[in-house]
């Protein structure tokens, strides 16, 4: 499992575009919410230098500029100092009281309010603070100014904002490397579930998908797909079932009616023992079909018992192209042999001959006059290889998987030659005995049979 297909995986994408979705709503939504307090906070910020300008207007009113005078005095030695700044001026711009040294320099906003930077002093270090201010006369021509600085509301703000921004990376990054460990537990699991269905399309119909471990909808999908599998393989075992029967008991009639025919034969004369003849190859190559597909069956089942010996697949192959080069050279078929010499495996003799002996006839037989068949065989890394190659129409892909059921036949071949479309199924049922593999490759023209077989191993 590579790290790019958990990234391209359906299951991390749609989390990441979950946790991304998310992060961003939430950012939003704080963000808003900052807003909103922000400006709750410059509202309530407003109203109280407002009711401190109240303030003062009323203590001028009853007790004149001693009374203010007194009024700083006493708002310097709350514990709160410092939360207000003050400048009483005259008529000509001369402070009179308050903790303000002068008028500073200040930006004029709508509504008459007032904006400006102060330098103070914060644990031994100068920074700038900002402030919002409001100036009213106080009568006289006396006037005072009300200030109030909002640093802690903007470090507030800065160290809000920091953390909403570091909450979202941090949860972005969380959630992408929870996807990741999530999207590759669950490709873990459908490679798994892949690896199986893979063995029981390559032919292993008795395997099921494993339901221990999992959990959820991956164990009621492996539930599910094992009992269509048992629904299928029951349905198949009853056509095999079928097949075989009708084979197995057509055989003896037919075995009786041909001896019959046989016996028959000889008491007729010359004219009519042609016709006869043809009834009986008829009866033979229908016995033929018949034991090859009970063969086939035997093969299949497991009723055979193994044949471990040691087969000399160099001089088997090297005996088959001698019986087949009349055939081949009355169909004006070259054969040529490029067969490796020593080469050996374990298996049983007689059907690694019918196996060559198919994959041979049916290469002859669909080559037309003037082509060529080879026969290969090599041995490496443990492995024999098995090449029948001819020159003839070939087979289409689409139908290689086909070719090897049971009486299947390639439509462009009923009518051209003869046949019950067993003999590439018995090949396979051969091959897949002796722990084989079988492939059919284009060879642009003709078809290439490529067999590999477990070798013998050396004493």
């Amino acid at each position: 499992m590579r790290i790019l297909d958990v990234l391209n995986s359906l299951t991390f994408r749609y989390i990441l575009k979950y946790v991304t979705a998310l992060s961003a709503t939430v950012f939003l939504l704080l963000a808003v919410l900052y807003v909103y307090f922000s400006y709750d906070y410059f509202i309530e910020l407003r109203s109280s230098i407002l009711d401190e300008l109240e303030a003062l207007q009323l203590v001028y009113n009853g007790q004149g500029l001693a009374g203010v005078e007194q009024y700083l005095a006493d708002q310097r030695n709350l514990p709160t100092i410092g939360r207000y700044s003050y400048l009483v001026v005259d008529a000509e711009g001369n402070k009179v009281a308050g903790d303000l040294a002068q008028t500073p320099r200040y930006r004029e906003f709508s509504g008459g309010w007032l904006g400006f930077q102060l330098a103070l002093l914060n644990w031994g270090e100068t920074i700038d603070v900002d402030f919002l201010a409001r100036r009213e006369p106080l009568g006289d021509g006396y006037a005072a100014l009300v200030a109030r600085n909002y640093a802690d509301a903007v470090a507030s703000g800065g160290l809000v904002f920091v953390t909403l921004f570091r909450a979202m990376i941090a949860t972005l990054l969380l959630g992408i490397a929870g996807g990741f460990f999530s999207a590759a537990n669950t490709l873990h699991r459908f490679e798994r579930l892949n690896s199986e269905l893979s063995d029981i399309v390559r032919g292993n119909f008795s395997k099921r998908l494993s339901v221990e471990g999992k959990k959820g909808y991956p164990r009621e999908l492996a539930r599910a797909m094992n009992q269509m599998l048992d629904q299928i393989g029951s349905l198949m075992q009853g056509v095999k079932l079928v097949s075989d029967n009708i084979a197995h008991d057509l055989r003896t009639p037919l075995t009786r009616i041909r001896n019959q025919l046989s016996q028959l034969r000889q008491r007729l004369d010359p004219a009519g023992q042609g016709e006869v003849d043809r009834i009986i190859e008829d009866c033979d190559s229908l016995l033929s079909s018949f034991n090859a597909l009970l063969r086939i069956s035997a093969l299949e089942s497991g009723s055979r018992p193994p044949v471990r010996t040691r087969v000399a697949l160099s001089g088997l192959l090297e005996d088959l192209a001698e019986l087949y080069e009349p055939v081949a050279g009355d169909k004006q078929v070259s054969l040529r042999l490029a067969i490796a010499g020593g080469v050996e495996c374990t298996g049983d003799s007689d059907l690694l001959f019918q196996m060559c002996a198919n994959l041979l006839d049916n290469a002859i037989k669909y080559t037309p006059a003037g082509g060529d068949i080879e026969v290969a065989l090599a041995a490496q890394r443990g492995t024999v290889e098995i090449v029948v190659a001819d020159s003839g129409p070939g087979i289409d892909p689409v139908e290689h998987k086909n070719v090897f059921r049971r009486f299947y036949r390639v439509e462009s071949s009923r009518s051209e030659q003869p046949g019950h479309g067993l003999g590439l199924s018995l090949v396979q049922a051969i091959v897949h005995y002796h722990r084989g593999t079988i492939a059919l490759e284009d060879k642009e023209p003709g078809l290439r049979v490529v067999v590999n077989l477990p070798q013998h191993p050396a004493s």
